[in-house]
């Protein structure tokens, strides 16, 4: 057994970093004269500059892979939610060599598309100008839909990358998406990571973020603060640019580029094609990256769940965003934090986090409705204590709420966190009580599940979102109903791995009879990630002046909720024609609906699911005219 699970974890660790066998190395070495020999121009230059063995070794493997003398830089297309870590002195093993970025979307999608940059020499500061995308017939793809971020690469703790547990020391992970990479500095002498901060006037200065525990801990012995605690990530003087600023290109440095596309849900099908060009400062042309974006005939619609075609898969976070949180990190600015609010808010609606739950949504509801996210869910603290007192606090509540939301809306009532079976049977009135007034019961104890999972309207314990739970789920969508199985902690956010976590708010939960998300949380400061003493910051996204910085990891959040939009897309166009008089349409559907039910959801590859699940469409389509 155990031989089974180091031999599963070597597989894993190999697909995120590639570690070549001594005889792989030997080998590129053993080119590297060949390859200096037969190229000319920049990349002979370029070959004949490496000092290192890992340098040399980048030489070879990317002359191999371009032909010819290629001048300036050359780039690679990856996966934007790929298990592997793209660093500056790593070569991209997985990467496409020299071919478009391609993009496949339904109309409305945001969805994205990854590249690196190799520069064959130092360029400096260079410029991308982003084109509009055409199709051959002339139609266009505005290129104010598409949206390039530069893939910040800076120190995480030992366990970046992999863990949301705390680890000793710092490495290297690419995880910040931003338009100014120069926000944050990345000093690899001193090992740390620096915030730049700009002050109305012009100043500029940085701050340490990445002090340890122990240089945090003198100094709160002697002056009552934390070097991390005092960084306030929100205040106007610490904003990443509106747009992209671009990026500088050193030679023999692999960056990586994240390019997100909006078709909106006008946007007539077809293949549009165009290009990045990028220039330096002087206006020189380096280079161009060629884009290629397939959009597909149709629109997503809103998640369901796998087992119940017209249950809502709801989407929300037990999280800690409030004013109170905001203004602690804003310079204690209401008025700014009603604008950052929104804007984050907005944030999580264009990832599919739809559902608000932040601790203004219960008196607040106007600010929900700026964002455009959609009330849904509302819950309240259950109070335990005499009868009485208990059934006033769920009246005046839900009286409350009520006239706050309306009666379309699910109202929920929690107390306790991960109680046992003599708790559960304890509060078993107070349960009743608030039942009576219309809340639905919230429980997130899984020893209590076994007696109490018929009184749970949201359940989420502590458990694995994949086939591991697939009993439990079963035995509570059994019960039919509005309940609503989640699940937390398994990894709780903080994770930087795209491809993990993509599996596990997508497909994973989707094909495990999860119903909801409800993991912990959303945090906003955490940008010195050795701080803690247990777990690293559980960040899936970073405060700044101007609401959030995104991450590869909420990417890959959207992408995960995405994947189960086309898993509805393809349910919602199958089930009809199983009944169907037609052959064929039966069969297709039956087809369609196989691929589901056989996903091995722990395991199968999710860019080729999603494609699978597109093939489906594209025919279901055709049956359904």
């Amino acid at each position: 057994m155990l031989a089974v699970v180091f031999s599963c974890l070597a597989f894993s660790l190999a697909a995120q970093v590639e570690v070549p066998t001594p005889e792989q190395t030997k080998e590129w070495l053993g080119k590297y004269p060949e390859i200096c020999a037969q190229k000319q121009g920049d990349f002979a230059a370029h070959a004949k500059r490496a000092k290192t063995e890992k340098q040399k070794i980048n030489v070879v493997r990317v002359g191999s892979d371009f032909s010819g003398n290629p001048a300036n830089l050359v780039h690679y297309s990856v996966s934007p939610t790929s298990e592997t870590q793209y660093l500056p002195d790593v070569y991209p093993f997985d990467g496409e060599a020299g071919v478009p970025v391609r993009v496949v979307m339904a109309q409305d999608e945001y969805e994205p598309g990854s590249f690196l940059i190799y520069a064959l020499k130092d360029l400096g500061k260079v410029d991308f100008i982003v084109s509009d995308l055409k199709s051959a017939d002339g139609k266009v793809l505005p290129k104010d839909k598409l949206d390039l971020k530069t893939i910040k690469v800076w120190y995480q703790n030992g366990n970046g990358w992999y863990s949301y547990f705390q680890d000793p020391g710092l490495k290297l992970c690419p995880e910040l998406l931003l338009n100014d990479e120069d926000l944050i500095k990345v000093d690899t002498e001193k090992v740390g990571n620096y915030a730049r901060l700009t002050e109305a006037d012009g100043t500029v200065t940085y701050r340490w973020l990445t002090a340890p525990r122990a240089i945090e801990n003198r100094i709160e012995n002697a002056g009552g603060y934390r070097l991390d605690e005092t960084f306030c990530s929100m205040k106007p003087n610490f904003t990443d640019a509106p747009v992209f600023k671009g990026a500088t290109l050193n030679e023999g440095e692999f960056k990586q580029f994240f390019l997100t596309v909006h078709a909106d849900a006008k946007q007539a099908a077809g293949l549009y094609k165009g290009a990045i060009a990028l220039k330096t400062k002087d206006g020189k042309n380096v280079g161009s990256i060629p884009v290629e974006v397939r959009v597909l005939p149709f629109v997503l619609p809103e998640p369901k769940t796998y087992f119940d075609i017209e249950k809502d898969f709801l989407v929300f976070f037990c999280e800690y965003i409030s004013f109170e949180l905001i203004r602690q990190i804003n310079g204690n600015d209401q008025a700014l934090a009603e604008k950052q609010l929104i804007s984050l808010l907005k944030n999580f609606y264009r990832h599919g986090e739809v559902t608000p739950n932040h601790r203004e949504s219960d008196h607040r509801p106007d600010i929900d409705k700026a964002a455009g996210m959609k009330t849904q869910f509302a819950g309240c603290s259950m109070k335990l204590g005499r009868p009485a007192d208990m059934r006033y606090h769920a009246r005046t509540s839900s009286k409350q709420m009520r006239a706050r939301y309306g009666n379309d809306f699910l109202m929920f009532g929690s107390w306790g966190d991960e109680y046992g079976l003599s708790t559960l049977k304890g509060i078993r009135p107070m349960v009743d009580i608030y039942k009576n007034e219309g809340f639905r019961f919230m429980i997130n104890s899984r020893h209590g599940y076994s007696a109490g999972c018929y009184l749970a309207d949201l359940f989420w314990p502590p458990v694995n979102p994949d086939s591991s739970t697939s009993n439990a789920t079963e035995k509570l969508n059994f019960l039919g109903g509005d309940s609503y199985f989640g699940w937390y902690a398994c990894q709780h956010v903080g994770v930087e791995n795209p491809a993990f976590i993509r599996r596990q708010y997508g497909l994973g939960a989707y094909r495990g009879g999860f119903s909801c998300h409800f993991n912990y949380a959303h945090h906003l400061n955490g940008y010195n990630d050795v701080r803690g003493s247990t777990y690293k910051s559980m960040n899936f996204v970073y405060g700044h002046g101007d609401g959030v910085l995104d991450t590869l990891a909420w990417e890959a959040f959207r992408e995960g909720m995405d994947d189960i939009r086309y898993a509805t897309k393809l349910q919602q166009l199958a089930r009809p024609l199983i009944g169907s008089k037609s052959y064929p349409a039966h069969a297709a559907a039956k087809k369609a609906l196989k691929l589901l039910a056989e996903m091995d959801s722990d395991s199968f590859d999710l860019a080729t699911a999603r494609l699978e699940m597109i093939n489906h469409i594209m025919i279901l389509m055709e049956y359904s005219k």
